[in-house]
């Protein structure tokens, strides 16, 4: 027997714990004492055995025919004791296990943004919802049969304690219209339409479900090689084919360079602007303000999303930092008359809201810095992970994990 076949046991030993209770204890101990087949390929029997001898015990004895049929039909889809012709699972890769590691902690990372971004109570975009949670259901279930069939006794451990905490949160779970199959699969309802915007945030926001994923997910992948970082998935409405559409990444590195410098001149334009304002000679100007704003909105938003699309995980995980600075200054920003969206995106407010703005509101929100020096320090430190992973020529897993253990690339980072 495999360790990663090993490991299936004791992933779905958890299941059957939580549904069945102490008398499985002896299943795997029993199970593992021989091979499945001896020495000259005979089917061995002491599984089938074990499980005549646990039907007869004191715990299963009294118990009724339903309750025994499924005890049966779970011990045998554990131990395989009903197909003669079942062969060990091919262990996985560790390079395999780092990807869907990395998927699944990028899918938790976008359902948790999605989550935290509605209102107790609020409505759910139904559409959007479902394109998010069959993303992270895809990518989790990927993971726990990746995970399932690795060789790393560490990576194991950590996919058993993954499962276990799915149980704990099958309950929330089903809530959000998920389910938490016998074989620690997820499955997301056909009918979304009851879900409330309450139950997706008990479920996926700050300190759920998604969290705890992303942590096992970073563990996992560190133990593959990985760096343990993760940026939210670009992920679409659902589209004709029934799948939610993955903004594909690719190696931009030559259009972020030019982005980071225009953000870096707009944010510049438009401190200077704020400065200026209150003299004798320069008030404020709807005109000119809405040249200047616009500007700076526009390219910090054409930003945003080619830091999504990159091929480098360092940039994308700078481009979900500089969301969170936006977020962090919506008040601010909104008395400049400049929105943002519950996905760290900007938009100018109409004329009227910007024909009331004066002096103080331009100059509270950007004389002294404040969002537009994190801009600058964000856009810098983009240039400079483009910059460097491009002329290096690493590939984009090697240039993250060069990112986090030396040179200039981790002073950035940090």
């Amino acid at each position: 027997m495999t360790v990663g076949n090993s490991a299936r046991l004791q992933i779905n030993m958890a299941q059957a714990q939580t549904k069945y209770g102490s008398q499985l204890d002896k299943l795997q101990s029993s199970y593992l004492s021989g091979s499945k087949f001896d020495k000259y390929g005979v089917k061995n029997t002491k599984a089938t055995q074990t499980l005549d001898e646990l039907l007869k015990s004191s715990k299963l004895k009294y118990k009724d025919s339903e309750y025994k049929n499924q005890f049966s039909e779970l011990y045998k889809s554990i131990y395989g004791t009903s197909d003669d012709s079942e062969s060990e699972s091919t262990t996985a890769s560790a390079q395999s296990i780092k990807a869907a590691s990395s998927s699944a902690g990028s899918a938790a990372e976008s359902i948790r943004s999605f989550a935290n971004g509605l209102k107790y109570g609020g409505e759910v975009d139904t559409d959007t919802y479902k394109a998010q949670a069959q993303n992270f259901v895809d990518s989790y279930n990927a993971m726990v049969d990746k995970v399932g069939n690795s060789d790393n006794q560490q990576v194991l451990q950590k996919g058993v304690l993954m499962v276990n905490t799915g149980k704990v949160y099958s309950s929330t779970l089903k809530r959000a219209g998920i389910t938490v199959g016998a074989d620690n699969k997820l499955s997301l309802n056909s009918d979304l339409s009851k879900v409330k915007a309450t139950d997706i945030k008990t479920a996926f926001g700050d300190r759920g479900f998604s969290d705890k994923v992303r942590e096992k997910a970073a563990q996992i992948n560190t133990l593959t090689g990985g760096s343990g970082m993760f940026a939210a998935n670009s992920v679409l409405s659902t589209s004709s084919s029934g799948k939610p559409g993955i903004v594909a990444f690719e190696d931009n590195s030559g259009t972020l360079k030019q982005l980071t410098e225009t953000v870096r001149d707009m944010a510049t334009s438009v401190k200077s602007y704020a400065q200026g304002l209150g003299t004798e000679d320069k008030a404020y100007s709807v005109e000119d303000y809405t040249k200047n704003a616009k500007g700076l909105v526009d390219s910090y938003n054409s930003l945003v999303e080619a830091a999504a699309k990159s091929d480098k995980s360092s940039v994308r995980n700078k481009g979900v930092t500089l969301q969170g600075s936006a977020k962090a200054y919506k008040y601010s920003l909104q008395r400049a008359g400049i929105n943002v969206d519950e996905n760290g995106k900007l938009s100018l407010a109409d004329e009227n809201k910007l024909a009331k703005l004066t002096d103080k509101d331009i100059k509270y929100s950007f004389a002294n810095g404040g969002f537009l020096d994190k801009l600058n320090d964000k856009a810098s430190q983009i240039k400079a992970l483009a910059s460097s992973a491009s002329s290096m020529g690493y590939s984009s897993d090697k240039t993250t994990n060069y990112a986090y253990n030396s040179g200039a690339l981790f002073a950035v980072y940090a």
